[in-house]
């Protein structure tokens, strides 16, 4: 089997490729990265199911939209995040997927974690999801089973958000059995933090209205610090993770009396 990380390393060139060239076909790809084309139509599968590109006869185009932003200092690339560390957001969202009980309320925040566990989302009983992110809302409406309610706002291309102080009211209104967050960093003394500024106000209406709050991240988060603080860790019910979290990590999360889960 394929080591994970040479895989990252190789559809991180790719992309990069695909940035200088806007469109490559196959057969150039595989000749440039001297791998076979199986491989490469496999990597571009990928990338094609997680939004960050699209195929026609033979070839790779970027899609227009999704391609990062630049806030508060730091450039946050969301289709290279899309595949960093993809098989541990699989598992992640897999397990959070099987909280959703009948009849649920939930909270979807946005993130690169956050919208795997639309793939996994159960399908044989109904509940009802909101969201404010555009590829989430359009994964969600592929599932007959789930009553979805989208709050709305101004939209922003870069990373398919929709943000407005009515949404965050309205969150605030509604009451949820789960919020399924996402993080940019997590820290012991400086709390919970994300990149971008926009979405504050959304995950804390998210954490203020929910009974149960879970974060969902890989274990890279933990100990990184970003410029934007939404919650502590006291706020937080669940962390589910991978199974790479330090023992020191897992100490401090048993202290604060944080249930976690490592998948």
């Amino acid at each position: 089997m394929e080591n994970i990380k040479n895989r990252e390393r190789r559809i991180a060139q790719e992309l990069e490729l695909l940035k200088k060239r806007q469109y490559v076909s196959v057969k150039e790809l595989a000749e440039m990265l001297n791998v076979s084309v199986m491989t490469i139509r496999r990597d571009l599968e990928l990338l094609r199911k997680n939004h960050v590109l699209e195929r026609s006869h033979g070839y790779a185009t970027l899609v227009k939209s999704g391609y990062g932003y630049a806030n508060d200092g730091e450039v946050y690339d969301l289709r290279m995040a899309r595949i960093q560390n993809i098989n541990e957001k699989d598992r992640v969202a897999k397990y959070a997927a099987t909280l959703v009980s009948p009849g649920d309320w939930i909270f979807l925040d946005n993130g690169t974690t956050v919208a795997r566990i639309v793939h996994y989302l159960p399908t044989d009983f109904e509940f009802t999801a909101v969201c404010y992110n555009f590829a989430i809302l359009l994964e969600l409406l592929k599932h007959p089973n789930i009553k979805i309610i989208f709050p709305g706002g101004y939209y922003h291309p870069e990373d398919y958000n929709f943000t407005s102080s009515e949404a965050v009211d309205f969150i605030r209104r509604h009451r949820a059995n789960k919020s399924f967050l996402s993080v940019s960093g997590i820290h012991e003394s400086l709390g919970i933090t994300c990149i971008n500024s926009l979405l504050v106000e959304h995950k804390r209406a998210m954490i203020a209205s929910s009974a149960v709050n879970i974060i969902m991240a890989d274990s890279s988060k933990f100990g990184v610090v970003k410029a934007n603080h939404f919650a502590d860790i006291s706020d937080i019910d669940m962390i589910i993770t991978d199974n790479k979290l330090s023992p020191e990590w897992q100490e401090c999360l048993s202290k604060a009396n944080i249930k976690f889960k490592l998948v």
